[in-house]
């Protein structure tokens, strides 16, 4: 069995990327993203995969308490809401593996509803960075509820700047 390799960037330095990118998102101040985007809390960073001295992939994981604004007319999460939470967290968990990363849009969001997340629950939302090019990341994710079933999925491919 192999030893666990150490991470060539401190944990310290990946919550910072995240946290930094989710208030750039949300200093945008839009309307209708902005209530999900400041719900999503950080639990944890894992990284999965290094290049020498830089982090190639990682998983990012965020607590989300669904609100009653955030629902349909049955009381589950909307849709667009599940969307929504999906972009802003794979785009958080880009800006994690990739530095630099600025301009961080979704070229494409597939999401796949299994069972609905109720009004007042607590969802775990985790995404993980498979891959970045120099301009390109790779993610997928999920959505699960309180008792850890999969709610929702997703794989996403967003596109980026680097500063």
């Amino acid at each position: 069995m192999s030893a666990a390799v150490e991470s060539p960037v401190s944990a310290a330095e990946l919550e910072r990327r995240a946290t930094a990118h989710q208030k750039e998102i949300l200093a945008a101040n839009v309307r209708l993203t902005s209530g999900p985007t400041s719900r999503l809390q950080l639990q944890s960073i894992a990284p999965t995969g290094f290049k020498g001295d830089r982090l190639t992939g990682a998983h990012v994981t965020f607590t989300y308490t669904v609100d009653p604004s955030d629902c349909n007319s049955w009381g589950s999460i909307h849709g667009g809401c599940v969307f929504t939470i999906f972009n802003v967290a794979g785009k958080i968990a880009t800006a994690v593996v990739a530095p630099g990363a600025r301009n961080i849009v979704s070229s494409d969001l597939t999401t796949n509803y299994l069972a609905p997340v109720m009004a007042a629950s607590t969802a775990t939302v985790r995404i993980e960075c498979l891959k970045t090019t120099r301009s390109i990341g790779f993610l997928r994710g999920t959505v699960t509820d309180a008792n850890g079933a999969v709610c929702y999925i997703s794989v996403q491919n967003v596109s980026f700047d680097i500063a």
